[in-house]
């Protein structure tokens, strides 16, 4: 395993044009479909792909690759050297390395993502549709259907097999599934977080559970490692954010952000928290530019220290969500706003 892991930002894309390209050879039909539902362009530079060439060459130093940003121009490399960066700056199309990841630093944050179950009320079970009058929509026929979701988080335990999930199984809801972690396509033997958060949306139990998107599809994309606490996360995520955004998917849903790490000196400041400073925002934000609604939990910090929304809800055009009781009271962890700047964040809340 490499001790260090570096993200690395290129000056350019090489000596290509968005002239060069077809936008099916760029992106799914139906990633060209939303775009001009949106009066958006269908392609433009940022889906260029990172040049193979300048992989190669830092290949060559004898690093690993583990993903890309088309969006962001940046590459992720392990290595067990901790000066690789002074080698790879030396590269004329290299601008700038962070290391994202070391190894050697403890892990600061067990069981982040842990959950508290326990029975709900049968009368509660549906209550975070009534709230948001979704259960008017459900009668109305709106249940989600032709809508593609990627739902972006730690690991998806059970949904291959949970009995609220049988019906959109049955159906082949599930259209795709990627752990950009691991880089596999396995996403059922990790964390049941990812399943407690799909199911809130596709479970569907007659009397018993009612999801607030049963008829839409699904991509599950593993982008957060529960074992540890890194901005190598935030490359994960962008790295699921653009393939939600080539398969053509209308919604992204993610029950993750960011503040603090396992080294502290990587941690973010509540000034990052103005929608343009840190990796993921920006990344959120072009997400949202190829007209995709990106959804964003605010985080769980009310209670603790830092007390704010975390990235990448901070972004200005992400819908950040914060958490109400059943009462509609707000809960007691639920992330404050504002933002950095001043804007008004979370933008809505729902039952947490």
């Amino acid at each position: 395993k490499c001790t260090y892991f570096y993200r690395i930002y290129f000056r350019d894309k090489g000596n290509r044009e968005i002239s060069d390209f077809t936008p099916g050879s760029l992106i799914s039909e139906r990633a060209i479909h939303r775009r001009l539902k949106n009066g958006l362009p269908l392609i433009d530079e940022k889906d260029i792909p990172v040049p193979g060439e300048y992989l190669n060459e830092i290949l060559k130093k004898g690093l690993r690759l583990h993903c890309t940003s088309k969006w962001m121009n940046t590459a992720v490399f392990g290595s067990d050297q901790s000066d690789a960066p002074q080698s790879i700056l030396s590269l004329p199309f290299v601008y700038d390395v962070k290391t994202v990841k070391s190894a050697d630093k403890s892990n600061s944050y067990p069981g982040k993502l842990n959950l508290n179950i326990s029975l709900a009320e049968t009368d509660l079970v549906s209550n975070h549709l009534h709230q948001t009058n979704g259960d008017l929509l459900h009668k109305s026929g709106f249940t989600g259907k032709g809508i593609l979701i990627a739902v972006l988080d730690a690991g998806f335990s059970g949904s291959d097999f949970v009995s609220s999930l049988n019906d959109l199984r049955k159906r082949n809801g599930i259209k795709s599934t990627y752990d950009f972690v691991e880089n596999k396509q396995n996403v059922f033997d990790h964390h049941s977080h990812g399943t407690a958060v799909f199911s809130i949306m596709a479970g569907n139990i007659p009397g018993s559970i009612q999801g607030s998107a049963p008829g839409s599809d699904y991509l599950l994309l593993r982008t957060e490692d529960e074992a540890s606490e890194f901005p190598i996360e935030e490359d994960f995520w962008v790295a699921g954010a653009e393939f939600a955004d080539s398969a053509g998917a209308d919604i992204i849903n993610s029950s993750l952000g960011y503040f603090e790490f396992d080294d502290p000196a990587m941690n973010f400041k509540y000034s990052d928290m103005d929608g343009n400073t840190t990796f993921i925002s920006n990344a959120a934000d072009i997400a949202a530019s190829k007209g995709i609604l990106v959804v964003c939990s605010a985080g769980n910090e009310r209670n603790g220290s830092w007390k704010y929304i975390i990235a990448p809800s901070d972004a200005d055009s992400v819908i950040a969500v914060g958490a109400v009781d059943a009462n509609g009271i707000i809960s007691s962890f639920s992330s404050s706003g504002p933002s950095y700047d001043g804007r008004i964040k979370p933008d809505v809340v729902a039952q947490g």
